[in-house]
Formats: C-alpha cells, sequence, structure tokens
C-alpha cells in the first residue's frame, strides 16, 4: 500500500477492534499546515528530529532457545525522539478513519452516526455505512447491535467481545466470549464472519472464548482460549467459504494479525513475571523478534510498523508511543511529552492518537508522522475532560 492518505486501516486487539475506512483524493493531496512547535515539527518537515539520549530499546529478560531463525531483539544506537507539545500544534484534516467523539461516530466512509443509550461503548467500526457497536450489556455483559443514524436496528448478538472490519469495510467479523453469572468464564464460542450476501457462523463449543484479530479477503484469524483461567489459546485461521480451519504453529497468547495474515503478535510471559511481545510468520510460527519493553499494540495497512507503549493493556495512559519495523525489530520512531491514551495507524505513515496532558485535562486526537516524526493535530481538544471523550477505534489495547 503506498504512503498516504488513501485507503486507510487501523490494527485489531486480543479482545479490540479493527476500524478501516478510506480516506478520499482530496485528503491525500492536502498538505498539513506548519507547526510553530520547536519539538514536534511539522508534518511537511523533512528533518528527521535530534535524537534523546541513547538507550537500549527492547532487550528480552531470558536468552531465547538457539533456533534455525535468527531472532532479532530490539537494540540499536539511539531512539529518534519528539517531544509533543499539545498546545503548539498546528491544526490539520479530520481523522480518515473511524473515531468516536463522545457517543457520535465520525470519520471514514459515511456520516455521523449518533449511538443511542447510556450503555458503555466497548467497539465501534463502520459497516456498510451503518455502525456496528459492541455494547456493554448489565455488569460485565455485551452485545453486538447495528445502528443506522440514529436507530438501533432489532438485530441483536450476545456475548460479543471482539469485533473487526476487512481493509475495505466490505466484511467484518466477530467473536464471543460467554461467562456465568459470577462472572467465570463459560465454556462454547462462536466465530462469525459476514458481508453484503452471506452471513457465516463456526461453532467453538470447546473453547473457552473466541478472539477475532483479523479479517483478511475470507480468512478470519482467531484465537481460541484453551484454559478457563488462564489466557492461553491458539491461533487458528477459518476459511469462511470452504468452512476449514487451521491451527497455527507456536503462538500462545495471540494478540494480533496483520493485514496481510503474513505475521502476527504473541504475548509471552518472560522472567521475574515480566510480559513480553513477539512477532512471528504465521507460516511456520518462526519468531523473528521479541520484546519486553514494549507492548506491540497494532500494525499500520502496509505490515511493515508495529506501534507500541510500554505496558500490556492495562488501561489509562501511557508516556510514549513507539513506531518499530516490524521485520527487524528496529524502533523506527518515538513520541513523547503528552500522555497516550489510544492509538490505531491512519495509513502506512501516519499514526492517530488520542492524547491528553493529564487527568482532568482535555483530550485530542493528533497525527504524527512515522518518516519525519512531526506531528499535527486531527481534532479540536475535547469539550469535557474525561478520558474517553475522544477514541480512536483500532489498535488492540
Amino acid at each position: 500500500m503506498k504512503t498516504g492518505n488513501g485507503p486507510l486501516a487501523m490494527g485489531v486487539a486480543a479482545v479490540a477492534v479493527l476500524a478501516v475506512v478510506s480516506g478520499g483524493a482530496l485528503a491525500a493531496r492536502r498538505g498539513p499546515a506548519t507547526s510553530p512547535s520547536a519539538a514536534a515539527q511539522p508534518l511537511t518537515a523533512s528533518a528527521t528530529p535530534k535524537p534523546s539520549t541513547p538507550k537500549p530499546s527492547a532487550k528480552p529478560s531470558t536468552t531465547p532457545k538457539p533456533s534455525t531463525t535468527p531472532v532479532t531483539t530490539l537494540s540499536g544506537p539511539a531512539i529518534p525522539t519528539v517531544k509533543v507539545d499539545l498546545a503548539k500544534l498546528p491544526t490539520g484534516r479530520e481523522p480518515q478513519v473511524a473515531y468516536l467523539d463522545g457517543r457520535v461516530l465520525k470519520g471514514g466512509l459515511g456520516g455521523d452516526v449518533t449511538i443511542p443509550g447510556s450503555q458503555e461503548i466497548l467497539r465501534a467500526v463502520r459497516y456498510d455505512g451503518d455502525a456496528m457497536v459492541v455494547r456493554e450489556v448489565g455488569l460485565g455483559g455485551s452485545e453486538l447491535v447495528r445502528v443506522n443514524l440514529d436507530r438501533v436496528l432489532p438485530e441483536r448478538t450476545p456475548d460479543v467481545a471482539s469485533l473487526v472490519t476487512s481493509v475495505n469495510e466490505d466484511a467484518i467479523a466477530y467473536g464471543t466470549a460467554r461467562s456465568n453469572a459470577d462472572h467465570t468464564r463459560r465454556k462454547g464460542s462462536a466465530v462469525y464472519w459476514r458481508n453484503a450476501f452471506t452471513d457465516n457462523k463456526l461453532n467453538r463449543p470447546n473453547d473457552w472464548y473466541s478472539t477475532v484479530l483479523a479479517v483478511v479477503d475470507q480468512t478470519v484469524y482467531f484465537a481460541a482460549g484453551t484454559d478457563p483461567n488462564e489466557p492461553d489459546a491458539t491461533l487458528n485461521a477459518w476459511h469462511t467459504q470452504t468452512g476449514k480451519v487451521d491451527l497455527l504453529k507456536s503462538f500462545k497468547t495471540p494478540a494480533g494479525v496483520d493485514f496481510q495474515g503474513t505475521n502476527g503478535v504473541d504475548q509471552l510471559e518472560g522472567a521475574a513475571q515480566t510480559f513480553c511481545s513477539a512477532v512471528r510468520a504465521l507460516a511456520d510460527g518462526a519468531q523473528l523478534w521479541r520484546t519486553c519493553e514494549y507492548s506491540l499494540d497494532g500494525f499500520t495497512p502496509d505490515g511493515r510498523t508495529v506501534y507500541a507503549t510500554p505496558d500490556f493493556h492495562n488501561g489509562g495512559s501511557n508516556p510514549s508511543t513507539t513506531a518499530i519495523d516490524s521485520k527487524s525489530g528496529t524502533v523506527r520512531r518515538q513520541w513523547t511529552g503528552v500522555e497516550f491514551l489510544t492509538t490505531t495507524a491512519e495509513d502506512d505513515d501516519h499514526l492517530l492518537m488520542a492524547v491528553d496532558t493529564g487527568e482532568n485535562t482535555a483530550s485530542a486526537i493528533i497525527r504524527c508522522s512515522i518518516g519525519s516524526g512531526a506531528c499535527e493535530l486531527a481534532t479540536k481538544p475535547a469539550k469535557t475532560a474525561r478520558r474517553d471523550s475522544l477514541r480512536v477505534m483500532g489498535g488492540w489495547s
């Protein structure tokens, strides 16, 4: 996929959403404004920001076992770091992918869709001009509904905990995770795939949950829970047209799959109760590299870059967001200076990040270039200081 603002896509998480939409030709031609900030340079800048004090990139806490496939850990000299000053960023175009502004789904294909009710919105994506929404039901329950403009349609699917769309938004997939009255896991789940012509369902009676990770053409990649008390899972590829399910090798806790069905991210337990992320090839399960410093949270549409945060999906905020070469593990760019709430890829070169400057401050969505590091505002600051006022719908956290 070419860098720019053409067809766009976002990453998906272990219980996260993929929201993928196309940008227009006008947005692809439109250049960003010039930034007055000396730290976060304008998106038109060609100069690379000065690196921060050299520090090692992510290193594994344990030495990987010898393998016929070389294992690359994140290492190198300085990390090219950009410090963002939110108050000094120029204003650019609006996000070209779906995002939530309060209870309104904006951006991407189609008009604004208001999601009625007061239930918490867990996930939301565009589909056929409407909004597909996973919302909370009761205490800890969930359901998938379809919203047309500002009306919830009658169809409902209970216990949906994950939802993704294809790159072109012409298909969606979702998985269920059932629970008992005491909120313990309940055996039995299902995976769904649908487009404008077909609605397929795959029953998984022996799984403790099914988490969809990606839709690549007519194949759905999903994690199947194998233990009611642990996050252990297998990674599977469901070929929706034949019904065949392939079990993919080596994955222990699959967290995400790229948009080509080439590589995936596996979450591992490291030494001293730390957590690590590994990038594996789907074809044979070979580990390309791993890190115990970063949590890998999503891929860019071309699969060349994975973006990451320091923690492992603990919620709240993070002090940095990092773009890493998905093949080699080399850190390409890191942003600091604000609190990072959620991140998604707008296209191959740009990340959209919901940020604020701390608790009880207004958040905004910013757009930053992986190549230059430059940033701009993609939305105005939120009207309220709640941290969920503005949310991008990609990523795996």
